[in-house]
């Protein structure tokens, strides 16, 4: 317990997601099939997403072409490789009408990703290749959007090199910096 209070000061984390998840395939690409978001919502998070600081928007290479990506300029990549999806790319949202978000995060936040409800692991990361990939659900209103910009800016400082990348047992991944 005393880890997530120290995970409370570090990032401030949203209360258990309301209602139940969205529906998404085992395969890709790993999109939710319902609860998507309204336009303004998702255009809102693209904004204000695009405004963290260091972060600059681009098509993503690992996503549809219509995804907005999510990266650092090469003199704010601090992070670990396992920080970033592609290149110094930390983050995609995928287009309406899904708006399904994925990102990196270190292990004791994707568990909490997970136990309140607001995303689940990417099937790359039950197959190993990128452990610290989340499907991260799209926001239903602002109250969420703001919840997962927080996740957002998570994903960010992780590939900042501002949080540390941990396996379940609390010890840094290898050729983490």
């Amino acid at each position: 317990m005393a880890l997530i209070a120290n995970l409370t000061r570090v990032a401030a984390l949203p209360p258990v997601r309301p209602g139940p998840r969205p529906r998404t395939p085992r395969g890709l690409p790993h999109l939710q099939l319902d609860q998507f978001p309204p336009p303004q919502v998702f255009q809102e998070l693209l904004e204000r997403a695009s405004q963290i600081p260091h972060s600059r928007v681009r098509e993503s290479r690992m996503a549809s072409s219509r995804s907005r990506a999510l990266y650092l300029a090469d003199e704010f990549a601090g992070g670990p490789p396992e920080a970033f999806i592609d290149n110094h790319e930390f983050c995609h949202l995928l287009p309406l009408p899904e708006g399904t978000i994925h990102l990196t995060l270190p292990a004791i936040l994707r568990e909490e990703v997970f136990r309140l409800g607001w995303g689940e692991r990417h099937p790359i990361a039950e197959f190993g290749i990128l452990p610290t990939l989340v499907t991260l659900y799209a926001p239903r209103n602002r109250a969420e959007m703001l919840a997962v910009l927080g996740f957002i800016t998570q994903s960010c400082r992780f590939a900042q090199g501002k949080l540390q990348a941990l396996d379940r047992e609390g010890r840094r991944f290898r050729g983490a910096r």
